[in-house]
């Protein structure tokens, strides 16, 4: 969104962006994830568990999780909105792309509600509180997948700026899914270890879920390409709500000092 003030385009931060004490705190938020990231790359250690670890895929192979990549994407966010808070010009251009924060918090919302719903369904391994490395493996899992993901749907009700996001850009959201997941179908079937980060880019498992007969793998490949579209789909209504949220913040938050200004807002979006 863009306010104008005697012909010239200014873009408004907010306090909340220039709060140092807040800025600080998101800083210590990043950080502590990938110092958590690196802790379980260097603490690394195969449990055989039949359902959930059948192979030892290495300790690296935890990078290729779109749960990793979504919360490294954010505690990159975290940190360049830390720095932004204290004047860094090179931070302000990552954080005050509201594009930028919209799409984070798209992916980490995903995250969170996929592994969510996938606790009752069994799909996720259970948490462990018996021992110092459980323990620790346990609130790893909680950090990434019930901490942050709501952290950033309320940090996104509170715009660092009054840009708005162009609402033609909402299919953009599904392009890193999309991509995410194709690698990840191809390199499941055609790699040494046929290594599926998720149960569902598995054609065995998307045909296990319409039949129970022997697999025919073209039409289950085609059932995956339908659950693939409809996933995508997700990514661009979660991004879709957070744009019409933005709106709306940005319409409280900075164009509510009178109604001249806010006339001029609204007609150049």
């Amino acid at each position: 969104m863009r306010c104008k003030d005697k012909g010239a385009v200014v873009y408004k931060e907010s306090k909340l962006a220039k709060n140092k004490a807040f800025g600080t705190l998101l800083m210590i938020l990043g950080v502590f994830g990938f110092l958590i990231i690196i802790h379980r790359l260097c603490y690394y250690k195969f449990e055989y568990d039949e359902k959930f670890s059948p192979v030892d895929y290495g300790k690296f192979n935890i990078l290729s999780f779109f749960t990793i990549q979504s919360n490294v994407f954010v505690y990159v966010y975290l940190i360049c909105a830390g720095l932004a808070s204290f004047g860094v010009k090179c931070a302000k251009k990552v954080v005050y792309n509201p594009l930028v924060g919209a799409m984070a918090t798209t992916y980490i919302m995903v995250t969170g509600l996929v592994y969510t719903a996938g606790i009752p369904m069994g799909f996720t391994p259970p948490f462990q509180w018996g021992d110092s490395y459980h323990a620790m493996s346990s609130f790893i899992q909680v950090y990434f997948h019930m901490i942050i993901p709501p952290f950033m749907v309320i940090l996104w009700f509170f715009p660092f700026t009054n840009k708005r996001i162009n609402h033609k850009t909402v299919w953009f959201f599904a392009i890193y899914p999309f991509v995410y997941s194709i690698f990840s179908i191809i390199r499941g079937a055609v790699g040494d270890m046929h290594f599926y980060p998720y149960p569902f880019y598995r054609p065995e498992f998307i045909w296990s879920m319409f039949s129970k007969g022997a697999i025919n793998y073209p039409l289950a490949y085609f059932l995956m390409f339908v659950v693939l579209v409809l996933g995508m789909l997700l990514f661009i209504g979660i991004g879709r709500l957070l744009i019409l949220v933005n709106d709306k913040m940005i319409d409280k938050q900075f164009c509510d000092v009178d109604v001249y200004k806010r006339e001029i807002c609204d007609s150049e979006n």
